[in-house]
Protein backbone atom coordinates (compact mmCIF):
# COMPACT_ATOMS: atom_id res chain seq x y z
CA UNK A 1 0.00 0.00 0.00
CA UNK A 2 1.42 3.50 -0.76
CA UNK A 3 1.02 5.69 1.93
CA UNK A 4 3.61 8.33 1.08
CA UNK A 5 2.87 11.65 1.98
CA UNK A 6 2.88 13.33 -1.86
CA UNK A 7 -0.03 10.70 -2.01
CA UNK A 8 -1.81 11.66 1.16
CA UNK A 9 -1.04 15.64 0.34
CA UNK A 10 -2.64 15.46 -3.46
CA UNK A 11 -5.72 13.71 -1.82
CA UNK A 12 -6.02 16.86 0.62
CA UNK A 13 -5.59 19.01 -2.45
CA UNK A 14 -8.35 17.56 -4.52
CA UNK A 15 -10.56 17.60 -1.20
CA UNK A 16 -9.57 21.65 -0.79
CA UNK A 17 -10.41 21.92 -4.52
CA UNK A 18 -13.48 20.07 -4.51
CA UNK A 19 -14.80 22.30 -1.77
CA UNK A 20 -14.09 25.41 -3.13
CA UNK A 21 -15.61 24.29 -6.29
CA UNK A 22 -18.69 23.43 -4.40
CA UNK A 23 -18.51 26.30 -2.85
CA UNK A 24 -19.01 28.82 -6.13
CA UNK A 25 -21.48 26.43 -7.53
CA UNK A 26 -23.51 26.40 -4.43
CA UNK A 27 -23.17 30.46 -4.98
CA UNK A 28 -23.80 30.63 -8.21
CA UNK A 29 -27.18 27.99 -8.28
CA UNK A 30 -28.84 29.56 -5.00
CA UNK A 31 -27.45 33.31 -5.07
CA UNK A 32 -26.74 34.14 -8.68
CA UNK A 33 -30.24 32.25 -10.15
CA UNK A 34 -32.32 30.76 -7.43
CA UNK A 35 -33.46 34.15 -5.52
CA UNK A 36 -34.35 35.55 -8.84
CA UNK A 37 -36.38 33.26 -9.93
CA UNK A 38 -38.72 32.94 -6.97
CA UNK A 39 -42.06 35.56 -7.29
CA UNK A 40 -41.22 38.93 -6.36
CA UNK A 41 -44.33 40.65 -4.09
CA UNK A 42 -42.79 43.75 -3.29
CA UNK A 43 -44.72 46.90 -3.55
CA UNK A 44 -43.90 49.55 -5.88
CA UNK A 45 -41.44 51.94 -4.82
CA UNK A 46 -39.75 50.15 -1.93
CA UNK A 47 -36.75 47.19 -2.13
CA UNK A 48 -35.15 49.06 -4.87
CA UNK A 49 -32.41 47.55 -5.14
CA UNK A 50 -33.44 44.14 -5.29
CA UNK A 51 -36.13 45.18 -7.30
CA UNK A 52 -33.71 46.65 -9.62
CA UNK A 53 -31.41 43.64 -9.85
CA UNK A 54 -34.72 41.72 -10.03
CA UNK A 55 -36.10 43.47 -13.16
CA UNK A 56 -32.43 43.29 -15.18
CA UNK A 57 -32.69 39.25 -14.98
CA UNK A 58 -35.83 39.06 -15.75
CA UNK A 59 -35.57 41.82 -18.90
CA UNK A 60 -32.63 39.43 -20.15
CA UNK A 61 -34.13 36.62 -20.14
CA UNK A 62 -37.19 38.15 -22.08
CA UNK A 63 -37.24 37.90 -25.68
CA UNK A 64 -37.96 40.87 -27.15
CA UNK A 65 -39.90 40.99 -29.75
CA UNK A 66 -41.03 44.77 -30.19
CA UNK A 67 -39.03 48.07 -30.33
CA UNK A 68 -37.70 48.34 -26.42
CA UNK A 69 -37.51 51.18 -24.18
CA UNK A 70 -35.80 51.14 -21.60
CA UNK A 71 -36.26 53.67 -19.03
CA UNK A 72 -33.06 54.23 -16.87
CA UNK A 73 -32.60 56.80 -14.04
CA UNK A 74 -33.53 57.11 -10.20
CA UNK A 75 -36.60 57.54 -8.27
CA UNK A 76 -37.15 60.47 -10.91
CA UNK A 77 -38.04 57.88 -13.38
CA UNK A 78 -40.41 55.87 -11.98
CA UNK A 79 -42.68 59.06 -10.57
CA UNK A 80 -42.57 60.48 -13.84
CA UNK A 81 -43.51 57.25 -16.39
CA UNK A 82 -45.74 54.54 -16.42
CA UNK A 83 -44.91 51.53 -18.76
CA UNK A 84 -48.60 50.79 -19.78
CA UNK A 85 -49.23 54.29 -20.36
CA UNK A 86 -46.37 55.15 -22.43
CA UNK A 87 -46.79 52.12 -24.68
CA UNK A 88 -50.37 52.98 -25.19
CA UNK A 89 -49.60 56.69 -25.85
CA UNK A 90 -46.86 55.71 -28.36
CA UNK A 91 -49.26 52.97 -29.75
CA UNK A 92 -52.26 55.70 -30.38
CA UNK A 93 -49.97 58.05 -32.08
CA UNK A 94 -47.75 56.13 -34.42
CA UNK A 95 -49.91 52.65 -34.42
CA UNK A 96 -47.12 50.51 -33.49
CA UNK A 97 -46.33 48.63 -30.54
CA UNK A 98 -43.47 48.89 -28.36
CA UNK A 99 -42.42 47.51 -24.64
CA UNK A 100 -41.20 49.65 -22.36
CA UNK A 101 -39.15 48.55 -18.99
CA UNK A 102 -37.69 50.29 -16.36
CA UNK A 103 -34.01 49.72 -15.15
CA UNK A 104 -33.70 52.16 -12.76
CA UNK A 105 -33.68 52.88 -8.49
CA UNK A 106 -33.46 55.10 -6.09
CA UNK A 107 -30.72 57.23 -6.13
CA UNK A 108 -29.21 55.97 -9.35
CA UNK A 109 -26.36 58.80 -10.65
CA UNK A 110 -24.74 59.26 -13.99
CA UNK A 111 -21.95 57.41 -12.25
CA UNK A 112 -23.75 54.65 -11.42
CA UNK A 113 -25.17 54.61 -15.40
CA UNK A 114 -21.71 54.71 -16.52
CA UNK A 115 -20.78 51.91 -14.39
CA UNK A 116 -23.82 50.48 -15.86
CA UNK A 117 -23.42 51.07 -19.15
CA UNK A 118 -22.82 47.08 -20.38
CA UNK A 119 -25.79 45.85 -18.24
CA UNK A 120 -28.09 48.56 -19.92
CA UNK A 121 -26.28 47.11 -23.27
CA UNK A 122 -27.04 44.11 -22.64
CA UNK A 123 -31.03 44.30 -22.52
CA UNK A 124 -30.25 45.43 -26.20
CA UNK A 125 -32.54 48.65 -25.50
CA UNK A 126 -33.53 50.50 -28.79
CA UNK A 127 -34.21 53.43 -27.37
CA UNK A 128 -32.70 55.16 -23.65
CA UNK A 129 -34.91 57.55 -22.11
CA UNK A 130 -33.59 58.99 -19.26
CA UNK A 131 -34.63 61.46 -17.18
CA UNK A 132 -32.74 63.51 -15.01
CA UNK A 133 -33.14 66.42 -12.35
CA UNK A 134 -31.12 68.36 -9.65
CA UNK A 135 -31.11 65.61 -6.81
CA UNK A 136 -28.99 63.19 -9.72
CA UNK A 137 -26.37 65.44 -9.80
CA UNK A 138 -25.98 64.70 -5.63
CA UNK A 139 -24.87 68.57 -5.66
CA UNK A 140 -25.43 68.70 -2.29
CA UNK A 141 -23.24 66.10 -0.99
CA UNK A 142 -20.43 68.78 -1.32
CA UNK A 143 -21.95 71.07 1.45
CA UNK A 144 -22.67 67.98 3.73
CA UNK A 145 -18.98 66.68 3.63
CA UNK A 146 -17.34 70.58 4.08
CA UNK A 147 -20.42 72.34 5.18
CA UNK A 148 -18.43 75.51 6.62
CA UNK A 149 -15.86 75.91 2.83
CA UNK A 150 -17.31 73.36 0.49
CA UNK A 151 -17.63 74.97 -2.91
CA UNK A 152 -19.23 72.28 -5.96
CA UNK A 153 -17.14 74.75 -7.88
CA UNK A 154 -13.68 73.82 -6.24
CA UNK A 155 -14.10 70.86 -3.85
CA UNK A 156 -11.71 67.72 -5.00
CA UNK A 157 -13.45 65.27 -7.51
CA UNK A 158 -11.39 62.22 -5.94
CA UNK A 159 -13.40 63.04 -2.33
CA UNK A 160 -17.03 63.44 -4.07
CA UNK A 161 -15.81 60.02 -5.81
CA UNK A 162 -15.22 58.03 -3.04
CA UNK A 163 -18.16 59.39 -1.65
CA UNK A 164 -20.24 58.21 -4.49
CA UNK A 165 -19.06 54.65 -3.88
CA UNK A 166 -18.82 54.80 -0.25
CA UNK A 167 -21.11 51.68 1.12
CA UNK A 168 -23.07 53.58 3.83
CA UNK A 169 -24.33 56.41 1.46
CA UNK A 170 -24.52 54.35 -1.98
CA UNK A 171 -24.82 50.29 -1.06
CA UNK A 172 -25.75 50.09 -4.62
CA UNK A 173 -21.67 49.59 -5.48
CA UNK A 174 -21.45 46.70 -4.14
CA UNK A 175 -24.90 44.99 -4.62
CA UNK A 176 -25.24 46.09 -8.89
CA UNK A 177 -21.88 46.55 -10.15
CA UNK A 178 -18.82 45.74 -7.30
CA UNK A 179 -16.45 44.22 -10.42
CA UNK A 180 -17.20 47.35 -12.60
CA UNK A 181 -16.43 50.01 -9.87
CA UNK A 182 -13.60 47.92 -8.62
CA UNK A 183 -12.12 48.00 -12.37
CA UNK A 184 -12.33 51.85 -12.76
CA UNK A 185 -11.24 52.98 -9.35
CA UNK A 186 -9.40 50.84 -7.47
CA UNK A 187 -6.65 52.73 -7.44
CA UNK A 188 -8.69 55.36 -5.64
CA UNK A 189 -10.55 53.07 -3.55
CA UNK A 190 -7.24 51.47 -1.36
CA UNK A 191 -6.78 48.09 -0.39
CA UNK A 192 -9.19 47.48 2.11
CA UNK A 193 -11.67 48.97 -0.07
CA UNK A 194 -10.79 47.19 -3.13
CA UNK A 195 -10.95 43.88 -1.38
CA UNK A 196 -14.68 44.16 -0.51
CA UNK A 197 -15.80 45.04 -3.74
CA UNK A 198 -13.54 41.87 -5.01
CA UNK A 199 -15.08 39.57 -2.70
CA UNK A 200 -18.61 40.96 -3.92
CA UNK A 201 -17.37 40.39 -7.42
CA UNK A 202 -16.54 36.62 -6.82
CA UNK A 203 -19.13 35.45 -3.82
CA UNK A 204 -22.73 36.62 -4.53
CA UNK A 205 -23.89 35.32 -1.53
CA UNK A 206 -21.55 37.76 -0.27
CA UNK A 207 -22.96 40.84 -2.63
CA UNK A 208 -26.71 40.19 -2.18
CA UNK A 209 -26.46 39.08 1.95
CA UNK A 210 -28.42 42.65 2.52
CA UNK A 211 -31.41 43.08 0.18
CA UNK A 212 -32.42 39.02 -0.72
CA UNK A 213 -33.33 38.31 3.01
CA UNK A 214 -35.84 40.91 2.76
CA UNK A 215 -37.81 39.75 -0.31
CA UNK A 216 -37.44 36.13 1.38
CA UNK A 217 -39.00 37.15 4.77
CA UNK A 218 -41.68 38.86 2.68
CA UNK A 219 -42.56 35.84 0.90
CA UNK A 220 -42.73 33.82 4.31
CA UNK A 221 -45.08 36.80 6.05
CA UNK A 222 -47.68 36.71 3.11
CA UNK A 223 -48.56 32.97 3.25
CA UNK A 224 -47.83 32.67 7.47
CA UNK A 225 -47.49 35.75 8.95
CA UNK A 226 -50.74 38.76 9.31
CA UNK A 227 -48.95 41.07 6.89
CA UNK A 228 -49.01 43.67 9.00
CA UNK A 229 -45.52 44.93 9.13
CA UNK A 230 -44.33 46.57 5.90
CA UNK A 231 -43.22 49.85 4.50
CA UNK A 232 -45.38 49.63 0.88
CA UNK A 233 -49.36 48.33 0.32
CA UNK A 234 -49.57 46.39 -1.68
CA UNK A 235 -52.92 44.82 -1.58
CA UNK A 236 -55.66 45.56 -4.11
CA UNK A 237 -56.55 49.10 -5.01
CA UNK A 238 -58.94 50.60 -2.99
CA UNK A 239 -61.41 52.90 -5.49
CA UNK A 240 -61.41 55.67 -2.40
CA UNK A 241 -57.86 55.64 -2.50
CA UNK A 242 -55.63 54.48 0.27
CA UNK A 243 -51.56 56.02 1.37
CA UNK A 244 -48.83 54.76 0.35
CA UNK A 245 -48.48 52.53 4.31
CA UNK A 246 -52.25 51.73 3.36
CA UNK A 247 -54.13 53.93 5.45
CA UNK A 248 -57.84 54.57 4.44
CA UNK A 249 -60.11 57.33 5.19
CA UNK A 250 -63.16 58.23 6.85
CA UNK A 251 -65.22 55.24 4.20
CA UNK A 252 -63.74 52.65 2.17
CA UNK A 253 -64.93 49.84 -0.36
CA UNK A 254 -63.63 46.17 -1.12
CA UNK A 255 -64.93 43.37 -2.58
CA UNK A 256 -66.03 40.60 -0.39
CA UNK A 257 -63.42 37.59 -0.90
CA UNK A 258 -64.26 33.62 0.43
CA UNK A 259 -60.94 33.88 2.19
CA UNK A 260 -61.76 37.07 4.59
CA UNK A 261 -64.86 34.52 6.60
CA UNK A 262 -62.30 31.89 6.65
CA UNK A 263 -58.84 33.10 7.75
CA UNK A 264 -60.17 37.19 8.02
CA UNK A 265 -58.43 40.34 8.02
CA UNK A 266 -56.39 42.65 9.60
CA UNK A 267 -56.81 46.45 10.40
CA UNK A 268 -54.94 48.51 12.80
CA UNK A 269 -56.68 51.33 15.00
CA UNK A 270 -54.49 53.50 16.33
CA UNK A 271 -54.63 54.98 19.73
CA UNK A 272 -55.44 58.73 18.49
CA UNK A 273 -58.30 57.33 17.06
CA UNK A 274 -59.88 55.95 20.00
CA UNK A 275 -59.09 59.35 22.35
CA UNK A 276 -62.42 60.91 22.60
CA UNK A 277 -64.42 57.70 21.74
CA UNK A 278 -64.52 53.80 20.74
CA UNK A 279 -63.92 53.27 17.03
CA UNK A 280 -67.21 51.99 15.36
CA UNK A 281 -67.18 50.55 11.67
CA UNK A 282 -70.35 49.53 9.47
CA UNK A 283 -69.94 47.27 6.81
CA UNK A 284 -72.49 47.17 4.49
CA UNK A 285 -73.56 46.06 0.85
CA UNK A 286 -76.01 47.38 -1.82
CA UNK A 287 -78.67 44.78 -0.41
CA UNK A 288 -78.89 45.82 3.05
CA UNK A 289 -76.79 43.15 3.95
CA UNK A 290 -74.41 44.81 7.79
CA UNK A 291 -71.93 44.14 9.95
CA UNK A 292 -70.97 46.33 13.01
CA UNK A 293 -67.33 46.10 14.24
CA UNK A 294 -66.54 47.91 17.53
CA UNK A 295 -63.06 48.94 18.61
CA UNK A 296 -62.09 50.32 22.43
CA UNK A 297 -58.50 49.40 21.73
CA UNK A 298 -55.61 49.73 19.49
CA UNK A 299 -53.43 47.47 18.11
CA UNK A 300 -54.34 45.11 14.57
CA UNK A 301 -57.66 43.44 15.04
CA UNK A 302 -59.01 40.19 12.90
CA UNK A 303 -62.01 40.58 11.56
CA UNK A 304 -63.84 37.65 10.36
CA UNK A 305 -66.22 38.71 7.48
CA UNK A 306 -69.79 37.67 7.43
CA UNK A 307 -70.69 34.93 4.96
CA UNK A 308 -73.79 36.54 4.18
CA UNK A 309 -71.55 39.31 2.23
CA UNK A 310 -70.85 36.36 -0.19
CA UNK A 311 -74.51 35.67 -1.67
CA UNK A 312 -74.21 38.71 -3.47
CA UNK A 313 -70.75 39.77 -5.41
CA UNK A 314 -71.39 43.26 -4.67
CA UNK A 315 -68.61 45.63 -3.24
CA UNK A 316 -68.88 45.71 0.41
CA UNK A 317 -68.51 49.91 1.65
CA UNK A 318 -66.92 50.40 5.38
CA UNK A 319 -68.16 53.77 7.20
CA UNK A 320 -66.02 54.68 10.04
CA UNK A 321 -67.57 56.61 12.91
CA UNK A 322 -64.80 59.03 12.54
CA UNK A 323 -60.83 59.61 11.65
CA UNK A 324 -57.49 60.91 13.18
CA UNK A 325 -54.78 63.54 12.22
CA UNK A 326 -51.10 62.59 11.80
CA UNK A 327 -50.25 66.26 12.78
CA UNK A 328 -51.89 65.70 16.20
CA UNK A 329 -51.05 62.42 16.79
CA UNK A 330 -48.17 60.92 19.56
CA UNK A 331 -44.58 60.22 17.99
CA UNK A 332 -45.34 57.20 16.53
CA UNK A 333 -47.97 58.23 14.31
CA UNK A 334 -46.66 61.01 14.37
CA UNK A 335 -46.62 63.26 10.49
CA UNK A 336 -46.71 66.47 9.22
CA UNK A 337 -49.88 66.55 7.30
CA UNK A 338 -53.53 67.51 7.63
CA UNK A 339 -54.92 63.91 5.90
CA UNK A 340 -57.91 62.65 7.57
CA UNK A 341 -56.93 59.12 8.28
CA UNK A 342 -58.94 56.18 9.43
CA UNK A 343 -57.70 52.43 9.63
CA UNK A 344 -54.75 50.80 8.24
CA UNK A 345 -55.47 47.16 6.29
CA UNK A 346 -52.77 44.18 6.32
CA UNK A 347 -50.27 44.70 3.49
CA UNK A 348 -51.85 42.29 1.05
CA UNK A 349 -55.61 43.24 1.63
CA UNK A 350 -58.42 42.12 -0.47
CA UNK A 351 -56.16 38.92 -2.28
CA UNK A 352 -55.36 35.73 -0.75
CA UNK A 353 -52.93 34.75 -3.35
CA UNK A 354 -50.25 38.02 -2.75
CA UNK A 355 -49.88 40.02 -5.97
CA UNK A 356 -46.39 39.72 -7.10
CA UNK A 357 -44.67 42.13 -10.42
CA UNK A 358 -46.00 45.17 -9.17
CA UNK A 359 -42.68 46.60 -8.03
CA UNK A 360 -42.61 48.82 -11.06
CA UNK A 361 -46.36 49.59 -11.10
CA UNK A 362 -47.66 52.67 -9.68
CA UNK A 363 -51.31 53.17 -8.19
CA UNK A 364 -52.93 56.00 -7.35
CA UNK A 365 -52.39 56.80 -3.65
CA UNK A 366 -54.44 59.13 -1.57
CA UNK A 367 -51.34 61.27 -0.94
CA UNK A 368 -51.64 62.06 -4.54
CA UNK A 369 -54.61 63.96 -4.86
CA UNK A 370 -54.17 65.63 -1.21
CA UNK A 371 -53.66 68.97 -3.33
CA UNK A 372 -56.08 68.80 -5.92
CA UNK A 373 -58.46 72.15 -5.41
CA UNK A 374 -56.05 73.89 -3.44
CA UNK A 375 -55.05 77.38 -4.12
CA UNK A 376 -52.15 78.61 -4.69
CA UNK A 377 -51.65 80.27 -1.04
CA UNK A 378 -52.94 76.94 0.31
CA UNK A 379 -50.41 74.95 -1.58
CA UNK A 380 -47.29 76.90 -0.66
CA UNK A 381 -48.39 77.21 2.70
CA UNK A 382 -49.13 73.29 2.73
CA UNK A 383 -45.24 72.97 0.78
CA UNK A 384 -43.11 74.17 3.32
CA UNK A 385 -45.54 73.01 6.31
CA UNK A 386 -45.16 69.26 4.77
CA UNK A 387 -41.41 69.66 3.58
CA UNK A 388 -39.33 71.96 5.48
CA UNK A 389 -41.51 73.28 8.53
CA UNK A 390 -40.00 71.68 12.22
CA UNK A 391 -36.79 70.36 11.24
CA UNK A 392 -35.50 70.17 14.94
CA UNK A 393 -38.44 67.65 15.79
CA UNK A 394 -37.64 65.94 12.14
CA UNK A 395 -34.48 64.26 11.89
CA UNK A 396 -36.20 62.39 8.80
CA UNK A 397 -36.57 65.81 6.91
CA UNK A 398 -32.45 66.02 6.81
CA UNK A 399 -32.35 65.07 3.61
CA UNK A 400 -34.76 67.96 2.33
CA UNK A 401 -33.21 71.09 4.14
CA UNK A 402 -29.86 70.28 2.08
CA UNK A 403 -31.66 70.10 -0.97
CA UNK A 404 -32.95 73.55 -0.43
CA UNK A 405 -29.87 74.59 1.10
CA UNK A 406 -27.44 73.18 -2.07
CA UNK A 407 -30.14 74.54 -4.87
CA UNK A 408 -29.33 78.37 -2.81
CA UNK A 409 -26.13 77.77 -2.51
CA UNK A 410 -25.03 76.59 -5.83
CA UNK A 411 -26.58 79.35 -7.83
CA UNK A 412 -23.68 81.64 -6.63
CA UNK A 413 -21.18 79.15 -7.33
CA UNK A 414 -19.63 78.89 -10.85
CA UNK A 415 -20.62 75.96 -12.59
CA UNK A 416 -18.18 73.40 -12.82
CA UNK A 417 -18.95 69.72 -14.80
CA UNK A 418 -17.41 67.13 -12.35
CA UNK A 419 -17.83 63.72 -11.58
CA UNK A 420 -21.58 63.34 -12.16
CA UNK A 421 -21.68 65.69 -14.96
CA UNK A 422 -18.15 64.51 -16.59
CA UNK A 423 -20.08 60.53 -16.26
CA UNK A 424 -23.09 61.85 -17.80
CA UNK A 425 -20.96 62.38 -20.58
CA UNK A 426 -19.26 59.58 -20.23
CA UNK A 427 -22.72 57.68 -19.93
CA UNK A 428 -24.07 59.33 -23.56
CA UNK A 429 -20.60 58.60 -25.24
CA UNK A 430 -20.92 54.94 -24.29
CA UNK A 431 -24.52 54.99 -25.90
CA UNK A 432 -23.78 56.81 -28.69
CA UNK A 433 -20.91 54.12 -29.73
CA UNK A 434 -23.09 51.56 -29.37
CA UNK A 435 -25.47 53.44 -31.68
CA UNK A 436 -28.37 53.28 -28.88
CA UNK A 437 -30.49 56.97 -29.14
CA UNK A 438 -30.93 58.41 -25.90
CA UNK A 439 -33.88 60.81 -24.36
CA UNK A 440 -32.18 63.02 -22.21
CA UNK A 441 -34.80 64.84 -20.28
CA UNK A 442 -34.35 67.64 -17.52
CA UNK A 443 -37.39 66.76 -15.98
CA UNK A 444 -40.03 68.85 -14.40
CA UNK A 445 -39.46 70.45 -10.95
CA UNK A 446 -41.58 72.15 -8.60
CA UNK A 447 -42.27 76.26 -9.34
CA UNK A 448 -41.62 76.81 -6.01
CA UNK A 449 -38.26 75.19 -5.38
CA UNK A 450 -37.30 76.11 -8.97
CA UNK A 451 -37.24 79.60 -8.40
CA UNK A 452 -34.52 79.14 -5.54
CA UNK A 453 -31.92 79.10 -8.41
CA UNK A 454 -33.49 78.71 -11.56
CA UNK A 455 -32.15 81.80 -12.83
CA UNK A 456 -28.81 81.79 -12.12
CA UNK A 457 -25.95 80.88 -14.25
CA UNK A 458 -25.10 78.41 -12.83
CA UNK A 459 -28.78 76.81 -13.81
CA UNK A 460 -28.36 78.53 -17.30
CA UNK A 461 -24.83 76.88 -17.66
CA UNK A 462 -25.66 73.56 -16.80
CA UNK A 463 -28.48 73.19 -19.51
CA UNK A 464 -25.89 74.75 -21.74
CA UNK A 465 -23.33 72.01 -20.91
CA UNK A 466 -26.14 69.35 -21.55
CA UNK A 467 -27.09 70.82 -25.05
CA UNK A 468 -23.46 70.27 -25.74
CA UNK A 469 -22.92 66.37 -24.80
CA UNK A 470 -26.19 66.05 -26.36
CA UNK A 471 -26.08 65.31 -30.59
CA UNK A 472 -25.22 62.36 -32.74
CA UNK A 473 -27.61 60.01 -31.15
CA UNK A 474 -28.62 61.75 -28.07
CA UNK A 475 -31.84 64.48 -27.68
CA UNK A 476 -31.23 66.98 -24.90
CA UNK A 477 -35.06 68.80 -23.79
CA UNK A 478 -35.56 71.03 -21.24
CA UNK A 479 -38.99 70.35 -19.28
CA UNK A 480 -38.16 72.54 -16.42
CA UNK A 481 -41.43 74.30 -16.16
CA UNK A 482 -43.58 71.80 -17.90
CA UNK A 483 -45.92 71.26 -14.81
CA UNK A 484 -47.71 73.13 -12.61
CA UNK A 485 -47.07 73.68 -8.90
CA UNK A 486 -49.94 70.69 -7.26
CA UNK A 487 -48.54 68.21 -9.63
CA UNK A 488 -45.42 67.67 -7.57
CA UNK A 489 -45.12 66.24 -3.87
CA UNK A 490 -42.36 67.40 -2.97
CA UNK A 491 -39.55 69.55 -4.97
CA UNK A 492 -38.83 66.78 -7.79
CA UNK A 493 -41.29 63.39 -7.32
CA UNK A 494 -44.55 63.87 -9.23
CA UNK A 495 -48.23 62.62 -7.60
CA UNK A 496 -49.57 60.45 -9.91
CA UNK A 497 -52.16 63.10 -11.73
CA UNK A 498 -48.31 64.91 -12.67
CA UNK A 499 -47.22 61.35 -13.83
CA UNK A 500 -50.14 61.34 -15.91
CA UNK A 501 -49.64 64.51 -17.47
CA UNK A 502 -46.10 63.17 -18.42
CA UNK A 503 -46.57 60.61 -20.35
CA UNK A 504 -48.74 61.62 -23.30
CA UNK A 505 -44.85 64.61 -23.77
CA UNK A 506 -42.77 61.68 -23.43
CA UNK A 507 -45.23 59.22 -25.70
CA UNK A 508 -44.62 62.14 -28.51
CA UNK A 509 -40.95 62.75 -28.32
CA UNK A 510 -40.67 59.05 -28.44
CA UNK A 511 -42.55 58.52 -31.44
CA UNK A 512 -39.66 60.52 -32.98
CA UNK A 513 -37.63 57.49 -32.71
CA UNK A 514 -39.73 54.38 -33.31
CA UNK A 515 -40.78 55.82 -36.57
Amino acid sequence: MDSSPTRFSSSRLGVVFGGIVLIFCLDFFVFGAAIWRVPNESAWSTNHFYNFLYEYFRIRKKPKTKFRILIVGSSIAHYSLDRSLLESEVYALSGKEVEAEFLSYAGMTPLDAYLLRKKILELSPDLVVYPINFIDWRLHRTYVLDPVSGRNDTFPEEKLILDALNYGEAPQSRYIFPSETLFSFWDLLGPEKSAEFAAAALFDFYRYKDIYWKNIRSLFDHRFGRNTSYHGYNGVQIPERITSLGWTGKSFSFLPEEYMTRKGFYLQVVREILRERKLSVSLRNRSGDSQILEFDSPGWKRILLDPKFLKEPSPVTAELSHTWVPYFAEAENKDWVYDELGVRLQQTFGSEVPRSGMQYTREERSEDLRYLGMSEKEYREYFFFRLLSEPEKRPGIGYLVALAEAKRKVSSETFRPALHFRFMAEFLESMRTAKVPVLLVNNPESPISLEWYAHSKWYRDHLEYLRKVSGNGVVFLDWKDALGETDFSDYHHLTYPGMKEMNPMYAREVVKFVE
